[in-house]
């Protein structure tokens, strides 16, 4: 109860209630986590027994935010409040005619149907916690409970979110529970796709979305979100789903791995790539989408070589497919053209692999063809996969991985100096015409320089020469 207490938020809540007259409640998530001895969740929720929608006003102002009507009908509202390089929200709903726990009764699940009213909060040391569906003690048991059965009907979003919740919080869907998210799993194609769109990013940034995973295909709700995945299971033979969920469960492991172990003396550097988000998606979570997903074009190009099945053409063809899911599910276009192009380019890490050398300037041309620090993506993306065909780990690709990291780190991302020769220049002196040629010669001098091979324009004009006289 002190973090509570402490809570800058919920004081300036209780201490605008005192000030107008009005009885609060804080319920939901706050309860929930504090239940469940969980991290505190980042938003908060109120219910009013009065005017909503005057005290929220009253309330923005005192904590600086920008206030907005949610729903006109129930007079729901929300605070928006910037914090640091961050944001929350702060909601407020009226009380329900029935009262208190008739509100609680009608949440979702038992853990969110708990409530503590501020003044009892702040006025005494044990106050009363409000739980009228037994939540306690489901936090207690770790189960994840409905409150009635009624829940799913009144907002079939539920189905997704109790896998969501379940998977976030360590907690195991209740036995009826589960069974009746079974039976109305279908009722999900009527919930708008940005609010399914938010729980699977949510699932994705959690630790052990591939089991989630899992559970959305046993209970049906893969086949109404994701169809296109749910037929993945018998590609002519081929288990499509149960290597793209391997491949989900491996790039978990490589995440959350010791990277030191992996890439040593890049492991702080690999970190920090992994913790830079792409917009409003975690790159982790994005790069656990891109694991599942990439092999989304496999069934479209299925053909049949002797007894073991090709896919030629699939990376295109799952380019194509991955882009319009982003699309569908209304991410940003900038991260459904990232989608799409790393599915296209997810097996450029194996092909670089199988060379017997990698020159600078093949490993410039991979980086350089990625989308320069997505080559990293790629080399995580490709490690997860070796390992779900192989069943282990990958050496060959594992050592140009760990190469590939000391060259993007050390030589591909330093400020590199000024170019030898501007194009004018190139055409003057090795009398070419205008054309590919003069692009050809800019890349070797500067393929030379990284090499060492090339320290000033003499050398250049050496090496240049000697290589239009081969030809």
């Amino acid at each position: 109860m002190e973090a509570l207490r402490a809570d800058p938020t919920v004081r300036a809540v209780h201490d605008g209630a005192v000030k107008a007259g009005v009885t609060v409640y804080i319920v939901g998530g706050a309860l929930r986590n504090l239940a469940l001895c969980a991290a505190p969740a980042p938003d908060y929720d109120f219910i009013v027994q009065g005017d909503a929608a005057a005290f929220s006003e009253a309330a923005a102002m005192a904590l600086r935010g920008a206030w907005f009507l949610l729903d006109k009908e129930s007079s729901s509202c929300r605070v928006a409040v910037k914090s640091g390089g961050g944001a929350y929200t702060v909601d407020f709903s009226p009380v329900k005619e029935e009262g208190i726990v008739y509100d609680l009764g009608k949440r979702d699940f038992t853990v969110n149907a708990l409530s503590i009213e501020l003044s009892d909060l702040f006025g005494n040391e044990d106050p009363i916690i409000i739980d009228p569906c037994n939540g306690l003690g489901d936090a207690r048991e770790r189960l994840l409970r409905m409150t009635s059965r009624g829940v799913f009907d009144d907002d079939p979003l539920r189905c997704l979110r109790a896998v969501r919740l379940a998977l976030q919080y360590g907690l195991d869907i209740e036995g009826e529970t589960l069974a009746l998210i079974r039976l109305k799993a279908g009722l999900m194609k009527n919930v708008s796709i940005e609010r399914v769109r938010d729980e699977l990013v949510a699932i994705f940034s959690s630790d052990g979305a591939a089991g989630a995973l899992r559970t959305l295909l046993d209970t049906g709700i893969m086949g109404v979100i994701l169809p296109e995945a749910a037929r993945w299971g018998d590609v002519e033979g081929y288990d499509l789903l149960k290597h793209s969920i391997r491949v989900v469960e491996e790039c978990e492991d490589i995440i959350s791995s010791d990277p030191e172990s992996l890439f040593p003396g890049y492991s702080s550097l690999i970190k920090a790539h992994l913790g830079v988000a792409l917009g409003p998606i975690k790159r982790t979570a994005f790069l656990k989408m891109l694991a599942f997903f990439h092999d989304a074009g496999k069934p479209a190009c299925i053909t049949s070589a002797g007894e073991r099945p090709r896919f030629i053409g699939h990376d295109f063809e799952g380019s194509r497919m991955v882009k319009g899911l982003f699309t569908s599910l209304k991410f940003s276009r900038a991260l459904a053209t990232r989608a799409s192009r790393a599915v296209k380019d997810h097996h450029r890490a194996f092909m670089l692999a199988s060379l017997k050398e990698r020159t600078a300037r093949a490993k410039g041309h991979f980086f350089r063809a990625a989308g320069d620090d997505a080559g990293i993506d790629l080399l995580l993306l490709a490690l997860a996969d070796a390992r779900a065909s192989s069943g282990g780990e990958d050496e060959a690709l594992l050592r140009t991985a760990r190469e590939m990291f000391a060259f993007y780190y050390d030589v591909y991302t330093k400020k590199r100096p000024r170019a030898l020769f501007t194009g004018r220049e190139v055409m003057k002196t090795f009398g070419v015409s205008e054309g590919r040629i003069v692009g050809e010669i800019m890349e070797k001098i500067a393929e030379g320089v990284e090499q060492g091979a090339i320290r000033n324009r003499k050398d250049a004009v050496i090496r240049i020469k000697k290589w239009l006289g081969g030809g």
